[in-house]
């Protein structure tokens, strides 16, 4: 079993975003960043099934040089190969021009089982970057899924939830899945492994490369600003009865009930 597992470096979440209003863009330049927490679930996923069906597994991922740091992550982890997609024209892609790079570079490396995604990433929390890759790869898909049931030879079977419900999915294979963090809980990349991460040339692929010269973004950012940072709260004291009294005529004077 191949799977390819795409990925994306997004700011340490432990970070406050700082925003350039000018370029309406996030400043990235010497800020710590992490792989998109989903995604690191993405990796263990896959990871797991290789243990148990055998096969190997690929990251991938699109943006600068700096983005190695992240494959090298999956490397790690235990993936056997990555691949970054880095080309002057892509700039900041959206989740459609991302979708389209990825597809036409998985398809560019080889076949796969399964593709698989973290549910979404954390900094735009679009969730669309899955879906839109099945699409471009016509290959069915099962999103937010938190277990993978059976894997047969042809087909997989996975539980996903839904906005109102669980639901079980059987899928034919190839496949792209998207991950919940309640798929499993990812391992710590060893030493010897992080070792040989470091080590490891990752191949670079341009546009070109791949055949992804004509791609277009139909989305465009018109303006981002940092949200207002919220008004302090009131501490009402005094006895138990005196606190529920006030809090409930606070509560009717604003309208919540």
């Amino acid at each position: 079993m191949n799977i390819m597992v795409c990925i994306k470096q997004v700011l340490d979440n432990a970070i406050v975003p700082t925003v350039d209003q000018e370029k309406k863009c996030v400043i990235k330049d010497g800020v710590e960043t992490m792989v998109s927490p989903f995604d690191q679930h993405a990796i263990e996923a896959a990871l797991q099934l290789v243990e148990k069906h055998g096969g190997e597994v690929s990251v991938i991922t699109v943006g600068d040089e700096s983005c190695k740091s992240a494959l090298k992550i999956g490397l790690a982890m235990g993936a056997e190969h990555a691949y970054l997609i880095h080309d002057e024209k892509i700039g900041e892609p959206d989740a459609h021009a991302t979708a389209y790079i990825l597809a036409k570079a998985i398809k560019h490396i080889g076949e796969f089982d399964l593709v698989l995604c973290g549910k979404q990433a954390i900094d735009a929390d679009d969730a669309q970057v899955g879906a839109q890759l099945a699409e471009q790869l016509d290959i069915p898909q099962i999103t937010f899924i938190e277990e993978i049931v059976e894997v047969g030879e042809d087909k997989i079977t996975c539980k996903r939830v839904s906005s109102v419900a669980e639901e079980v999915v059987e899928s034919t294979m190839p496949a792209v899945l998207t991950c919940e963090k309640s798929l499993n809980e990812p391992r710590y990349p060893t030493l010897k492994r992080t070792r040989k991460a470091n080590k490891m040339e990752i191949p670079v692929y341009d546009l070109a490369t791949i055949g992804a010269e004509d791609v277009v973004q139909p989305t465009s950012i018109i303006k981002m600003y940092p949200p207002a940072p919220r008004e302090g709260g009131e501490i009402i004291t005094g006895d138990a009865e005196e606190i529920a009294v006030i809090a409930v005529k606070k509560l009717v004077e604003a309208k919540i009930i």
